[in-house]
């Protein structure tokens, strides 16, 4: 018997990552509705080939493509042919999800919260539905705390569980060395209006003494390349395999996003001794000590981000350096497993 049938979008890295971690003390199967996505930083972001535990895939091929109807139809078989104790949905916004914690009694429904307070309307029919949703739910794996209040919000009074986090991320070895400050920072995600990047430009246009690099591909690469002067260079879609030498040789990471369910990228360049800058409406935010190992910033206020970008200096650099040392990764996500037992 299965402890848990876990129900989620497509096989990322990260997700694979936290299901070998719980398959090694739980007995589980995971079914991802497909395997790829039109939507990734890189071509390595999704693959089976790593997966240590029992798994099955409603659609071969991109989530953008498939027929929810087939997909609900095999899951439904899953569901008759498969005993376990719980299901886990990976949320709530998707036919399969609803299906699932209808098909099954409330008892045994257990919910994945990544979505924060700043995402989600908390009132109107938006709020509603997600009420609805919520009232088939016993149990709710939420990210974080920004998480939490979005969960207290819509009423929610049932059983939570903090993990800290949305998956576990790649750790490659590496050789730490010292780091001296030279202005480089650093941002890694998806080109959109959401991530906040033409503000972020506009204020580093204005810092000549400082440089900018940007991984990733989307909508607005072509406008944010114009709007650009020459100390912010764009380097398009890195593979996950080579964001480590990208880490190691910048100061700084940014995440100056208007809204971000968690921000993966933000444990993944403290992994590797970068001090951070991160938007306070980040679910990821909440492992920033603020001063200590990196700075929150409101995304809307420029000239707060313009000044805190340059009040970092050498000896300032330093004791961020000392904080972020202080950061266990491993710690974390130990928890993140804990809360899944």
């Amino acid at each position: 018997m299965y402890d848990y049938i876990i129900l989620t979008h497509i096989p990322v890295f990260y997700k694979v990552n936290l299901y070998n971690e719980l398959a090694k003390k739980l007995n589980i199967l995971v079914v991802f509705i497909a395997t790829d996505t039109n939507e990734k930083r890189s071509a390595d972001f999704t693959s089976l080939d790593n997966c240590n535990f029992d798994y099955k895939v409603l659609y071969d091929g991109s989530f953008q493509d498939r027929q929810t109807f087939n997909s609900i139809k095999k899951l439904r078989t899953i569901f008759k042919t498969s005993k376990y104790k719980s299901i886990v949905v990976g949320g709530w916004d998707l036919p399969e999800f609803w299906y699932s914690v209808f098909n099954n009694r409330k008892s045994k429904n257990c919910m994945v919260l990544e979505s924060t307070i700043y995402e989600s309307k908390t009132n109107g029919i938006s709020a509603l539905i997600k009420k609805i949703f919520l009232s088939r739910v016993s149990k709710v794996f939420a990210s974080g705390d920004l998480h939490l209040k979005l969960l207290k919000a819509l009423g929610y009074n049932e059983n939570v569980k903090i993990t800290q986090g949305v998956g576990i991320i790649n750790k490659p070895a590496f050789e730490k060395c010292s780091r001296q400050y030279n202005r480089k920072f650093l941002y890694v995600g998806r080109l959109s209006e959401i991530k906040n990047l033409e503000s972020i430009i506009k204020i580093f246009n204005k810092l000549e003494d400082c440089t900018l690099t940007i991984i990733g591909e989307g909508e607005q690469r072509e406008f944010l390349e114009k709007a650009s002067a020459k100390n912010i260079c764009f380097k398009g879609s890195v593979a996950n395999s080579e964001l480590k030498q990208e880490f190691l040789a910048h100061d700084v990471f940014i995440l100056p996003s208007k809204i971000e369910p968690w921000g993966l990228v933000v444990e993944e360049a403290l992994y590797f001794g970068m001090p951070i800058v991160v938007s306070d409406k980040c679910g990821a935010s909440e492992i920033v000590n603020d001063g200590i190992n990196g700075y929150l910033i409101d995304p809307c206020n420029r000239q707060m981000i313009k000044e805190v970008v340059s009040s970092i200096d050498e000896q300032k650099y330093q004791e961020l350096l000392d904080g972020v040392s202080q950061f266990s990764i491993d710690t974390k996500d130990s928890e993140q497993v804990k809360a899944y037992l």
